[in-house]
């Protein structure tokens, strides 16, 4: 984490700066730079004037509250508005215990102080946790926006490797999760359909690994050709389960006829089994749930839950609430 922050010292007394940098650097902190005034902190942040070339990207600013012409109240907000900095974390310093004026600060956007004279563990702990901090929203907006750009491919129809499975080529499980995300943001509702092979794993202990996959990849080709509503996706939850999810439904019907040519498909190709509780050949059980936009976080668990719990009792086709 050090080796790679800079940091933006703040602070028109030169001796106080210079404490600050020699905490940090024995805190590991050794890309410091300096600005004594908040016009100046403007100049190396390129915000005022904006720079001929971008900017170097500062992880922390550390503000000093009494600063020269432009306090660091406003020197704070004015950083904060900057849309580059938005999220940049901004430490503190203030001599002053008035509870107004910091509460103030953290107003104009600061995120935690320091009270001066500076204490170098109370220093390097709010460094580092603001630093973390900092990371953590940096790979939170990355991984949200992956998720957006799957999702936008996903309505164009195109699947890059990470959403197909590489066992069926089908969708993969995370395209049941970008579904739903999609459907709960637009307002819109979800039905999903569970389709699993019944008894897999006794079917594998019978015939082997290559066998099982053998019977996984037929099962998903006859969920490919098995007719269900345009919009919806097939998708391999795992080597025995299948979820087709149907955004915008028109209620559950469309999915649970789609399950029912599954069930009736499969058994008409009377693959043998040779080591079922349920019979000499491959069956199906299959479960459909819908939930309207704002109940869709979780679908896909009280779906599983509800199949799971009915399963246990024999029935082989199941709607979940």
């Amino acid at each position: 984490m050090s080796a790679t922050a800079k940091i933006l010292i703040i602070d028109d007394f030169e001796d106080s700066a210079d404490i600050t940098a020699a905490f940090l650097e024995d805190g590991g902190f050794t890309d410091v730079d300096f600005a004594r005034s908040a016009q100046e902190a403007y100049a190396i942040l390129g915000i005022e004037p904006a720079p001929e070339a971008p900017p170097p990207a500062f992880d922390l600013v550390i503000c000093d509250i009494v600063l020269p012409e432009i306090d660091g109240i406003e020197t704070c907000a004015r950083i904060r508005l900057h849309p580059s900095y938005r999220d940049l974390p901004i430490l503190m310093l203030s001599a002053i215990e008035n509870v107004e004026l910091l509460n103030q600060a953290f107003m104009a956007g600061a995120n935690d102080f320091v009270r001066k004279p500076v204490d170098q563990i109370s220093l390097l702990a709010r460094v580092r946790s603001l630093l973390r901090l900092k990371r953590e929203q940096e790979r939170r907006r990355a991984r949200e926006e992956q998720l957006e750009r799957q999702s936008r491919d996903l309505q164009r129809g195109v699947l890059d490797k990470a959403l197909v499975d590489p066992n069926t080529m089908l969708a993969s499980a995370a395209v049941i999760d970008l579904t739903l995300r999609s459907c709960a943001q637009h307002g819109d509702s979800a039905c999903l359909a569970l389709i699993r092979i019944d008894a897999f794993a006794a079917y594998e202990t019978e015939h082997g690994r290559e066998e099982a996959d053998r019977l996984m990849r037929t099962v998903a080709s006859v969920l490919a050709a098995t007719p269900a509503p345009l919009s919806s996706i097939l998708t391999a939850l795992d080597r025995s389960t299948f979820i087709v999810v149907g955004p915008r439904p028109s209620g559950t019907v469309p999915l649970q006829r789609t399950c029912s040519f599954a069930r009736e498909d499969m058994a008409a190709r009377a693959f043998p089994h040779g080591n079922s509780v349920f019979g000499d050949y491959v069956t199906l059980s299959t479960a459909v749930a819908m939930a309207p936009a704002e109940e869709l976080d979780g679908l896909l668990k009280r779906l599983l839950t509800g199949f799971e719990a009915e399963w246990r009792q024999g029935n082989s086709h199941i709607d979940v609430d």
